[in-house]
């Protein structure tokens, strides 16, 4: 692939991007390490400097084009300051709980970048209960995704307390051209050629492999199509009302929260109700939610669900920008057994992540991008606004990592709500499944209450397990 088109973001990073027009639609990561001491200084600004040498595009900011229908492009930024993506504070002292890096984290998520600068930053908070300090980081979603930035937080990790790994010297500094008026228009139209000819090439492949299979089986070629049909019409159907009658509302304001329990339990439960991981874990979700919506006199029968389908291969790194999709299904929650509820949803979430329209995504995006800006984020967040809730599961590292000479206990993502009233995450680090939550206040009137029912819907999962 040509440097003209790996320069430019991705049609679904596009989009993520454009459609912050609308705040509430932000795309922005947050991931929180609790590290059991405060980690050596010199150490953690080396193997953070070097991760950004590792990733060009923790080095790059965001440029837009005067050709509206190319994407952004990524040009290295001429001021980078490796100092002012990094910021050193304290906790307050009146406060013994992990509760200030929690609220430090969900300020951080609410604010935007600065837009003419790299899309990330870090803050390390030391001063917590037992000595402990807390990384929080932040990225913005067109970077890369849950995977991605798990491949990219590997350049900065070690396997243990006191790394013997020889780092070598580090990496020049990338270096770029930044590109004038007249340079920007001719690469727009340069991007647009070699893309019209890429897709072209396809298409008439394409189209070429359909007339084969329609003359071998006529039948079998009208009944996929059938299928591809119905299937786009459940993936791009506008739903822009939630299904909760109580969760409506939307803001900027977030309320983050965590807790965790032994992964060997919650594969247990999985099993013992031939279900998955994604099975038990989005039981719990959906019956944490069931209980909220019950206690204040709103049962609904389902909810909507935007959950990310991973694209990747194995083979991409953490430079392959966001390599999935979203698909979004309702799913009952009003089902009285927690075992019944895990085998009523797996033929159901496994439909939604083998969706045959999943490939269609990405020339809806390009569609979308464009548009004009004010047009598509109207009609995404006619697609994102009725989402009840996102839900995303990531396997972590099997094993205890370190940071610049501090095991890190606790590895919490906080996905971005993209338009729903929570984001409920679950990773599985060292043993343990970790939930990191992302919830909107304006949303869920007693956000701790919600995070109790989950707590309590973990443990009834399980329960299926033991028994």
């Amino acid at each position: 692939m040509s440097s003209t088109m790996q320069e430019r973001m991705g049609a679904f990073d596009a989009v993520m991007w454009n459609v912050e027009e609308d705040p509430v639609l932000r795309s922005v990561i947050v991931a929180m390490m609790v590290l059991d001491k405060a980690p050596d200084i010199d150490a953690a600004q080396d193997r953070i400097e070097r991760m950004t040498l590792a990733v060009p595009k923790l080095r790059q900011r965001v440029i837009g084009n005067p050709v509206s229908l190319v994407p952004p492009r990524w040009e290295v930024d001429p001021n980078f300051d490796l100092t002012y993506h990094l910021r050193w504070v304290a906790a307050p002292r009146k406060d013994r709980t992990i509760r200030p890096a929690l609220n430090l984290a969900q300020t951080m998520a609410e604010q935007d970048f600065d837009r003419k600068r790299p899309l990330w930053e870090m803050t390390l908070m030391t001063g917590l209960p037992k000595g402990q300090a807390a990384l929080i980081i932040k990225i913005h979603h067109a970077i890369t995704d849950g995977m991605g930035g798990l491949a990219m937080g590997a350049a900065m990790l070690d396997l243990a307390r006191e790394s013997n790994v020889d780092l070598g010297d580090k990496p020049e500094a990338p270096r770029g051209e930044t590109l004038g008026l007249s340079q920007r228009l001719t690469s727009g139209v340069s991007y647009e050629a070699k893309r019209f000819a890429t897709t072209s090439k396809a298409a008439v492949t394409g189209l070429g492999d359909l007339a084969l299979r329609t003359v071998k089986d006529p039948r079998g070629t009208a009944n996929d199509a059938a299928a591809f049909v119905s299937s786009a019409s459940r993936l791009l159907a506008p739903a822009g009302v939630p299904e909760s009658p109580i969760m409506t509302a939307r803001s900027l304001s977030g309320y983050f929260d965590y807790f965790d329990a032994p992964f060997d339990d919650v594969k247990r439960a999985a099993k013992a109700n031939g279900g998955t991981i994604n099975d038990a874990f989005m039981t719990v979700v959906t019956r944490g939610l069931h209980a909220y919506h019950a206690r204040r006199g709103a049962a609904v029968p389902g909810l909507r669900v935007n959950m990310p389908i991973n694209l990747r291969t194995g083979t991409e790194d953490a430079n392959g920008g966001n390599r999935w999709v979203p698909a979004r299904v309702v799913l009952p929650v009003d089902v009285p057994d927690a075992a019944e509820h895990m085998t009523v949803l797996h033929p159901l979430l496994r439909r939604a992540a083998t969706e045959p329209a999943l490939m269609l995504s990405d020339q809806v995006y390009r569609l979308l991008v464009r548009m004009p800006t004010s047009a598509s984020t109207a009609l995404s967040a006619g697609l994102m606004k009725g989402t009840d809730f996102a839900a995303t599961n990531l396997p972590g590292p099997p094993i205890p990592v370190y940071f610049a000479g501090a095991q890190v206990t606790a590895l919490l993502p906080f996905a971005p709500r993209g338009g729903a009233a929570l984001n409920v995450a679950m990773i599985t680090y060292s043993g343990k499944a970790e939930f990191a939550i992302n919830i909107d206040e304006r949303a869920v009137e007693n956000p701790t209450e919600l995070v109790d029912d989950l707590k309590a819907a973990l443990a009834e999962v399980i329960a299926t397990g033991a028994a």
